[in-house]
């Protein structure tokens, strides 16, 4: 991967073509570009915005989804957010069951927050961000049952 300024619509860029496991040719091929175009859309340039069409990146990320994350951080940070790609498939039995799930899944995260506050260590802070993305996840597989039975009715 190309040095890259984190942050950059080049660094996302890169790690979304880095994130298909292929190679940059592969890549270039797949999206009917040429190799030093690609390049081109990764390379760090003060002269020129540089990066690579939204039309090439939604191929990419339709071909390889992985590769469509690093993007979404990319927009997701510009707006002030954050994106955190979630698993919400599989069978619900009953939104009651999702409930105790999400209740056991913030009350650890909670947990784990306050272990973090007080131990203040690296290992604290990573065990409470897993947590937390547990919690997320749970809060995001109810929303999206709730989503398909609205949309059902």
């Amino acid at each position: 991967m190309r040095d890259q300024i984190y942050g950059t619509i080049q660094n996302a860029v890169c790690a979304a073509v880095e994130a298909t496991g292929k190679r940059h040719q592969d890549v270039a091929e797949f999206l009917g570009i040429r190799g030093s175009t690609l390049s081109y859309g990764m390379e760090l340039s003060e002269t020129r915005p540089g990066g690579l069409g939204v039309n090439y990146l939604h191929r990419l990320g339709i071909d390889c989804p992985a590769a469509a994350v690093p993007v979404a951080r990319h927009f997701a940070a510009l707006a002030g957010g954050i994106f955190q790609p979630v698993e919400v498939g599989g069978v619900v039995t009953s939104l009651y069951s999702q409930c105790g799930s999400v209740a056991k899944e913030c009350g650890e995260a909670q947990a784990a927050i306050i272990r973090a506050a007080e131990k203040a260590s690296t290992r604290a802070k990573a065990d409470a961000l897993c947590e937390i993305d547990e919690a997320l996840e749970a809060l995001m597989r109810a929303r999206a049952s709730i989503v398909a039975m609205r949309d059902a009715a």
